[in-house]
C-alpha cells in the first residue's frame, strides 16, 4: 500500500505500542499514539488495511462518519491511512496475531505470517481487531488442481499465467485488474452478470475487458477443476478455461478465536475494559467492536473515540513523562 507515512526503517520487531487490526479503530489508535511521539507497529490479517470498510463493503457508501457525509468506505479508509503520513508507523500485512505473552520488557505479540512466525514486542499493546480477524472463506469446489487460492497473491508472481478469478465481491474485481496489469492472463467469471467495486474499478474493468487485456465470462457456473484446467457452465452449455491459477474469491468470516485464549476476562465476543480501554491486563488496551464498554453499538465513530481514548492512555502507559490528555492538535505541527 502506497502510504509515505507507514516506515520501513525500524530495523527489528520491537516498538512503543503494538496495535492489532488495521481497521478504523486500529487505524486511528495508531495514529494518535505516533502523532504523541511513539513508534507504533500496526498489524493485520489481511493483506490491505480497512477491515471490514475494505474487506466486505468498501464500494458502499458510509452516512454516520463524522464530517464525511455519504462517503464511500473505500475513501474513509483512505483518510485513515493518510493521516498517518510522516508519523512512526510500520504496517505488517498478513499477520496473524495468535499469541499474547507478558515480558520483562512488557508484552510479546506471536503472530503468523508467510514467512512463518514472527515474535513483536512492546511496552504497551492496543487491541483492536473488530470482529475478529477477516479470514478467506473457503473454497467449495469439486475436483483437484494444483494452484488454488482463497486470497490474491502477490500480483507479480502470476505474470504469465493463465488466471481464472471467481468472485463477485469488490476484491475480485480489484484481483483482476492488478493481475492482468502485473502481466497475468486473465478470465474473471461470476455466477451473476453484474460485479460489485468502485465506479473507477467498473469502469476499468469495462475498458480493461473492451481493450482484450482480460476476458469476462458472466453469468457463468463454475461446476468443477481439473489438472490445468477449470470446467463451466456458460449459458447453459459446458465449456473448458486453461488455468493454470485459480482464485476463488468469496469474500471473508471474522475470526476472533486467536485471541480468545489470551486471558482478558473476555465476556463472549468482548473484553471487559475500564477508563481508558484498560484491559485485565496491565499495558494491554482495547477499542473497538470487542471492547464491552461499547455494548451492541458497533459503530465507526464510536470505535474512533475509544481509539483515541485508549492510544493516549497507552502512551502515558509507555511515557509517564507525557500527559493522558494530548491537548489540542491544532496547536501542534507534525515534526
Amino acid at each position: 500500500m502506497g502510504a509515505s507515512g507507514i516506515l520501513a526503517g525500524m530495523t527489528d520487531l520491537h516498538a512503543d505500542v503494538v496495535v492489532i487490526g488495521a481497521g478504523p479503530a486500529g487505524l486511528h489508535a495508531a495514529f494518535y499514539a505516533a502523532w504523541r511521539g511513539l513508534q507504533v507497529r500496526l498489524l493485520d490479517a489481511r493483506g490491505e488495511p480497512g477491515g471490514q470498510l475494505s474487506a466486505l463493503y468498501p464500494d458502499k457508501r458510509v452516512y454516520d462518519v463524522p464530517g464525511l457525509p455519504a462517503v464511500p468506505a473505500a475513501e474513509v479508509v483512505a483518510g485513515l491511512v493518510r493521516q498517518l503520513d510522516g508519523l512512526k508507523v510500520q504496517l505488517h500485512l498478513h499477520t496473524l496475531a495468535q499469541g499474547l505473552e507478558r515480558t520483562g520488557e512488557g508484552w510479546q505479540v506471536q503472530t503468523q505470517t508467510p514467512e512463518g512466525q514472527r515474535t513483536f514486542t512492546a511496552p504497551a499493546v492496543i487491541l483492536a481487531p473488530g470482529l475478529g480477524a477477516l479470514l478467506p472463506r473457503e473454497a467449495r469446489v469439486a475436483g483437484e488442481h494444483a494452484d488454488v487460492h482463497t486470497d490474491l497473491p502477490e500480483p507479480g508472481s502470476l505474470r504469465g499465467r493463465r488466471v481464472l478469478v471467481v468472485g463477485g465481491v469488490p476484491q475480485a474485481t480489484r484481483a483482476a485488474l492488478e493481475l492482468a496489469e502485473a502481466g497475468a492472463q486473465v478470465t474473471l467469471t461470476h455466477r451473476r452478470a453484474g460485479f460489485r467495486g468502485r465506479p473507477a474499478e467498473l469502469a476499468a474493468l469495462a475498458a480493461a475487458q473492451a481493450a482484450g487485456t482480460l476476458a469476462v465470462l458472466a453469468p457463468a457456473a463454475l461446476t468443477h477443476l481439473s489438472p490445468g484446467a477449470a470446467h463451466l457452465t456458460v449459458n447453459g452449455e459446458p465449456q473448458t478455461l486453461p488455468a493454470d491459477t485459480v482464485l476463488v474469491l468469496n469474500g471473508y468470516l471474522p475470526d476472533l478465536s486467536p485471541a480468545l485464549g489470551w486471558p482478558l476476562d473476555w465476556q463472549g465476543e468482548y473484553v471487559p475494559d475500564g477508563p481508558g480501554g484498560a484491559t485485565a491486563l496491565p499495558g494491554v488496551f482495547v477499542a473497538g467492536d470487542v471492547a464491552q464498554s461499547g455494548g451492541d453499538f458497533k459503530l465507526i465513530s464510536v470505535g474512533l473515540a475509544q481509539a483515541a481514548v485508549a492510544a493516549n492512555h497507552a502512551v502515558h502507559h509507555v511515557r509517564p513523562d507525557l500527559k493522558v490528555r494530548p491537548g489540542h492538535s491544532s496547536e501542534k505541527r507534525l515534526s
